[in-house]
């Protein structure tokens, strides 16, 4: 019988612990073993630093507008972003929950409508390079985002994932709860993706 996972801490992430770059350095974490498995199509086989010179600029945003919002009520510009760290301090996976939606599933979801709104996971990963550390740390985060969404008095999280290697990616999110809304394929890449919805 495996032993259960130790207790997670999860704190707010800060400019100040550099969490911005742990963000890039979990990403980075992935990308041999995705390869390993079927995934490489995910993220590619590149750096992500490299890859998307980008990366490090979108973390910091969400960051600094998590710190802005650690009091806030829900608003347009709503954010926040959290590291969970096992027990000897070591951070096993983080996550972004945002008030917008990317560009590319604008078709599926568009701007947030008063009746209905949602919080959006736009970001859920763990750290490969933490082993046994960090099992069930996606799903403890995924947990955490229920309360962090009901916090808010929003009952529904979005999110898209990545629907290659046999949808196995998407069968997790479901294992989870969510329900796919519809698959997607951005124009402007060649990146199947699925939107995932759960309602609270």
């Amino acid at each position: 019988m495996a032993s259960p996972a130790a207790p997670l801490t999860i704190r707010p992430a800060t400019i100040a612990a550099a969490d911005h770059e742990l963000f890039v350095d979990l990403q980075e974490s992935q990308i041999a073993w995705l390869s390993t498995v079927g995934s490489g199509g995910q993220w590619g086989t590149r750096p992500v630093r490299e890859a998307n010179p980008g990366a490090l600029q979108k973390t910091r945003s969400w960051v600094e507008r998590s710190e802005r919002n650690a009091n806030a009520q829900w608003s347009s510009d709503w954010c926040r972003a959290f590291i969970a760290e096992a027990s000897n301090g070591v951070p096993v996976a983080g996550i972004v929950l945002d008030s917008k939606a990317p560009a590319y599933v604008s078709a599926i979801l568009p701007e947030q409508d008063a009746s209905d709104p949602f919080v959006y996971l736009a970001y859920l990963i763990s750290n490969r390079h933490a082993g046994e550390e960090r099992k069930g740390a996606a799903a403890a985060l995924i947990a955490f985002a229920k309360d962090q969404v009901r916090g808010v008095g929003l009952n529904r999280i979005c999110l898209d994932c990545w629907r290659g290697n046999d949808r196995k990616l998407v069968r997790y999110y479901e294992s989870q709860g969510f329900k796919v809304l519809e698959d997607f394929t951005p124009v402007e890449k060649d990146w199947p993706g699925s939107v995932l919805e759960m309602r609270l």
